[in-house]
C-alpha cells in the first residue's frame, strides 16, 4: 500500500482540519509516558527501551536525528542479530561524531520498566568511540564511551547527519515507524506507522480522534527508497521572517536542544556563525507559505515570551532552514516546548 506524506501540525486556533483523519479511522493507538516527566527546556524526553539481552534503560528522545546509539558495554549483539558493518552518526548541534557497529535488532518499548508495549525491529548503532567535529559546541573525545543511550525518531536526517550512503542509510532505524508485534496481541498493522509527539508522552500510531483538529501538508518526494521500499520524504516546510525579510524553507522541530539555531532568508542582517542579536524579530510559521496555520513570534532577548528559545544561533548551512529547538525555560506548563505549545492535543505527527 502506498502511503502519502504528510506533516501534520496541531492548530492554536482552528477549526477541524479537512477530511484527512478520516484516513485513520478504525485504527489503535498506544499510549508511551516519557520517563522523567513532562517535556522542559531543561531536559531531553526520555523513553524506556529494552534491547535484546539487555535490561530495560532510559533513553534520551530526539526528534532532530534519527537511530539508536547504545554503549557497547549496554548491548551485546545475540542470536538473531545481524552485523551490519561498520558506521557513525554526527550530532551537528553538539559536533559529537559516534563511531561503532550497526546491528539489526529487536527492540522493546515499554510502557514502565516492566511492561512491553510493543517491538520493533530496527537497525541500532553500537558505539566504540566519540570523536569530535572541528569548532564543536559541546563535545569531549572519548575511545571507550559508557552510558550512550539515545533514540532518535526524525525523518530526513541522514545527510545532516553524516550517516552511512547507499542502502546503509536507507536501512529502518526508528522504531516508532518499524513495529512488528504489539504486547496486545493485535496485529501490528492495526498501528499506523507513525506516531504523535505530546508534552507527555507520545501515541504510538494515529488515528481520528487524535488528528481531528491538525492541519496537513503534502511532503515533497525525496528520489530515494527505504530498504524496505518506501518512498523517503524531505523535511516540513515553513516560512520565517528575520526582521522583515521573509522566505520558505525547511523546518525541524527538534527536542534534542534547547535552543533554535537557523539558515536566515537573503539579505537579513543577521550574521553566519554567530549569536542572533538583541531585538531581533523573528516570526514562523507552520507548514510554509500560504498554508501556514501554526504562526509564532518572539523577539531575541524578551524572555518574557514563553516561546523563546534559550539562544538563537546563525549557521552556515545552505538554504533557509530553521531547527527550532526547545522553548524558554520560562515557559509555561503547557507551552514548555514548541511540541506542545501547538495543542494541547499533542505535537506533530510524521
Amino acid at each position: 500500500m502506498k502511503r502519502i506524506p504528510t506533516f501534520v501540525a496541531c492548530l492554536l486556533a482552528s477549526g477541524p482540519a479537512a477530511a484527512q483523519p478520516e484516513a485513520y479511522r478504525g485504527l489503535a493507538t498506544i499510549d508511551i509516558p516519557f520517563a522523567n516527566g513532562p517535556i522542559r527546556a531543561e531536559h531531553v524526553p526520555e523513553i524506556r527501551l529494552k534491547l535484546r539481552g539487555a535490561l530495560p534503560r532510559r533513553f534520551g528522545m530526539d526528534t532532530g536525528s534519527t537511530g539508536i546509539v547504545v554503549a557497547a558495554d549496554h548491548y551485546v549483539p545475540g542470536p538473531g542479530d545481524s552485523n551490519d558493518g561498520p558506521g557513525r552518526i554526527v550530532y551537528n548541534s553538539s559536533g559529537r561524531v559516534l563511531h561503532g557497529t550497526h546491528h539489526t535488532t529487536d527492540v522493546e518499548i515499554l510502557h514502565d520498566d516492566g511492561r512491553t508495549a510493543a517491538t520493533a525491529r530496527v537497525q541500532v548503532l553500537r558505539v566504540e568511540s566519540i570523536t569530535c567535529l572541528r569548532n564543536a559546541r559541546d563535545c569531549a573525545p572519548d575511545p571507550r564511551p559508557r552510558g550512550v543511550a539515545f533514540m532518535g525518531i526524525g525523518f530526513d536526517r541522514a545527510a545532516a547527519q553524516g550517516t552511512d550512503s547507499g542502502p546503509a542509510a536507507s536501512a529502518p532505524r526508528n522504531p516508532f515507524t518499524n513495529l512488528v508485534s504489539l504486547a496486545s496481541g493485535a496485529p501490528a498493522s492495526s498501528i499506523r506507522p507513525g506516531y504523535i509527539v505530546t508534552r507527555t508522552g507520545i501515541h504510538l500510531g494515529m488515528n481520528t480522534a487524535l488528528t481531528r483538529n491538525f492541519a496537513f501538508v503534502k511532503l515533497s518526494a525525496r528520489g530515494t527508497a527505504s530498504a524496505s521500499g518506501l518512498p523517503q520524504w524531505n523535511a516540513a516546510p515553513l516560512t520565517i521572517s528575520v526582521d522583515g525579510r521573509t522566505a520558505t524553507g525547511t523546518s525541524l522541530v527538534d527536542t534534542g536542544v534547547n535552543y533554535m539555531f537557523l539558515s536566515p532568508p537573503p539579505g537579513s542582517p543577521l550574521v553566519h556563525g554567530a549569536p542572533a542579536p538583541a531585538g531581533t524579530r523573528i516570526a514562523i510559521g507552520l507548514p510554509g507559505g500560504r498554508a501556514a496555520t501554526v504562526f509564532y513570534e518572539f523577539t531575541v532577548g524578551d524572555r518574557a515570551n514563553p516561546l523563546h528559545p534559550e539562544k538563537v544561533e546563525v549557521v552556515r548551512d545552505p538554504g533557509v532552514f530553521v531547527n527550532t529547538g526547545a522553548c524558554s525555560s520560562k515557559a509555561s506548563t503547557t507551552s514548555t516546548m514548541l511540541l506542545a505549545a501547538m495543542s494541547a492535543a499533542g505535537g506533530m505527527v510524521m
